[in-house]
This record gives structure tokens, sequence and C-alpha cells, in this order.
């Protein structure tokens, strides 16, 4: 009986990877699974999930990010719930994912400044920019400084874009 842990949300990336830290053991970025393997990847689509219950159907564990449509979420959820043990979170994000400080900096940068400029104007080393900008990523599941800005104005976290 397989352990499955299936999660979704604004932060899903730095969840799955807490998840497959607490597996304790090396993890496949593949759908490819038998027993004893722990895979792990990324769900947009509906062949996605299913690649994701054959891997489980094969003994596999699985930590899966899960980016796909309600409707292949669900269905993946229902037939993971029959085939071992699911822990199905979903990852929120609130206007306390960022600190002042992290928000301040990705709005600069999306202002157009470039990270040692911006770091520059708010008093800040290069480093403790570069670090709260890791942050900042992490916290909003972005793999670049560019989806962490896109993301964050999706949550209303910074200003819209300014107009042409």
């Amino acid at each position: 009986m397989g352990a499955f842990v299936v999660i979704e949300g604004a932060s899903s990336a730095a969840e799955a990877r807490r998840a497959i830290e607490a597996f304790g053991r090396p993890a496949v970025d593949s759908w490819t699974g038998a027993v004893g393997t722990l895979c792990t990847g990324v769900v947009r689509t509906t062949e996605d999930a299913q690649r994701v219950v054959l891997a489980a159907l094969g003994g596999a564990d699985l930590v899966v990010d899960c980016r796909a449509e309600r409707g292949v979420v669900d269905e993946m959820c229902d037939d993971l719930r029959r085939l071992g043990r699911l822990d199905h979170r979903v990852v929120t994000a609130t206007s306390s994912a960022l600190t002042d400080d992290q928000r301040e900096l990705l709005s600069a940068i999306a202002g157009g400044a470039s990270l040692g400029s911006a770091a520059g104007t708010l008093h800040l080393s290069r480093r403790t920019a570069d670090r709260r900008i890791a942050a900042a990523r992490e916290a909003l599941g972005a793999a670049s400084t560019a989806e962490a800005i896109v993301k964050a104005r999706r949550l209303g976290l910074l200003p819209a874009s300014p107009g042409p």
C-alpha cells in the first residue's frame, strides 16, 4: 500500500520539496514507478495524472506537485485513494506569504530596477537582496524572480504592472 502526497496551490513547489524530504530517501523525477521508489513531478494534464496513477499501481510512493484543472485533480485523487494512503494538501497563499521587505524588493525589480540597483536604493547589500529574493521565490513557489513577480501580482501582493 503506497503513500501518496498530492500538493496544489500557490506554494506547491516549496511544499513538495518539504514532502520529499519527509520521506527521507532519494526521489526520482519521473512517473516510472516500482515498489520502493519515490516518484515526484508536476501534473498539468490528464496524461500526467494517468502516469501518476500507473506509477502508484506499480507500487511507487508519490509526491505530486499538482497544477492541473480541478476535474483532473479530483479524478486522480479518487484513484489514488483506492490504491493507498493519500495526503492531499491545498496550499493557499496569503498576504503574509511575503515579508514587507521582500515585497518592497520585488516591487522595485518589477518596476524595472536591477537587483543591484534595487538593493542600493533600499540600503541593502547585494547578498542580503539575493537572500530576500530567494526567500520570496521559495515562499511563492517560483522558479525565477520573473515568475515570483507574476505570482505576487496575481495574488495581489504587488501592484499590477502599469499600462502602456
